[in-house]
């Protein structure tokens, strides 16, 4: 039987580069990978000392140590009175996102001194992955595994969050420039057979209590809008299960009262940048260094070949020369328009 009261980490990492998934009551619930230990001060979490480059009106922009852009959040009557050029310490509340080409959110901590520079340490992937572990989900106990399969499916699902539900039904979760946009579907649902009204409220508690897992999942936040089937509904059993499915996240989540369409509508703060968004050069690297360590699991006395782009080969070159894993010697890496892996 599953523990409610334990996590589960699955985690791997070899050559500088990192995966991992958590589960809890068997589900997976985040998913995070690329470096092991990233250095970029845009990484949530992270505290520094940035200089406040200009400002657009209310908006406050400022220049991270490493030259990373970012929008500084805080109290307008105390920003109002730092000037420009001014150093200020900071904390990432929110990753760049690619889609939309966001950047990054700072939360304003204090007036500081000096150079722009970093305050805290560099936290492994690992590390990070189990803080907004805790902060999402709750303070509990952790166990650690290290099955490929688990982390497999958990990127999976990150990548696409739309999926079946429990027992039945369908639950489409889409991500678009202004909001995420869920829609729930009797589709495939056994609750079908029960009287009119049962299967509907049936699929949409089910899609309520999953919501929260797949949009902590795949990194997905903002404006949120379910569109749930039928338009009469216990908006105060709804809200309980979705404020329930939220576990320790729940005081930061924003809902509305139902909407007369039958639609139930929250905001969820951004946070870590989303699964769908990582597109950058360091994933892929990892998606090719993935597939050469299975190629090698099958046969380890082959030469494995990755031929990827100059930018790609790049990244991956100085991660594996002079490594001491043993799979070091058995790769080979070729600059190619087409990207491939192979065993000779």
């Amino acid at each position: 039987m599953l523990d409610p009261a334990v996590l589960t980490l699955h985690y791997e990492a070899r050559f500088g580069l990192a995966r991992g998934a958590v589960y809890w009551q068997g589900k997976p619930h985040l998913f995070a990978q690329g470096y092991e230990y990233d250095p970029s001060l845009a990484v949530l979490g992270t505290l520094s000392v940035a200089r406040l480059r200009s400002r657009s009106g209310a908006i406050a922009f400022l220049k991270l140590a490493d030259g990373t852009d970012a929008v500084l959040e805080g109290p307008p009557e105390i920003l109002a009175k730092v000037n420009e050029g001014a150093a200020v310490e900071v904390e990432i509340i929110a990753e760049a996102r690619v889609r939309g080409a966001k950047l990054a959110r700072a939360r304003f901590i204090a007036v500081a001194t000096g150079d722009p520079r970093r305050l805290s340490r560099v936290l492994s992937l690992k590390d990070r992955l189990l803080e907004r572990a805790h902060s999402l989900v709750g303070d509990m106990p952790v166990q650690e595994l290290s099955d490929r399969n688990a982390i497999d499916e958990a990127q999976d699902e990150a990548n696409v969050p739309s999926g079946n539900l429990p027992g039945g039904g369908y639950l489409s979760v889409e991500s678009t420039r202004a909001l995420i946009a869920c829609d729930v579907d009797t589709a495939g649902s056994e609750a079908v057979m029960s009287p009119s009204g049962i299967h509907a409220r049936v699929c949409n508690e089910a899609a309520i209590r999953d919501l929260p897992r797949r949009l902590r999942l795949a990194g997905l936040s903002g404006l949120v809008v379910v569109d749930l089937i039928g338009k009469r509904h216990d908006g105060d059993r709804l809200r309980t299960l979705l404020t329930q499915g939220f576990a320790a996240e729940a005081s930061r989540i924003v809902i509305a009262p139902m909407g007369k369409f039958g639609t139930l509508e929250f905001v969820r703060p951004w946070g870590a940048c989303p699964v769908g968004d990582d597109i950058n050069p360091v994933t892929k690297a990892l998606c090719s260094l993935g597939q050469a360590i299975r190629l090698s699991d099958q046969d380890r006395g082959r030469t494995i070949v990755i031929r990827h782009t100059a930018g790609i080969i790049d990244i991956l070159r100085p991660l594996i020369v002079g490594a001491l894993d043993p799979l070091a010697p058995m790769l080979r890496l070729e600059v190619s328009a087409q990207p491939e892996v192979i065993a000779l």
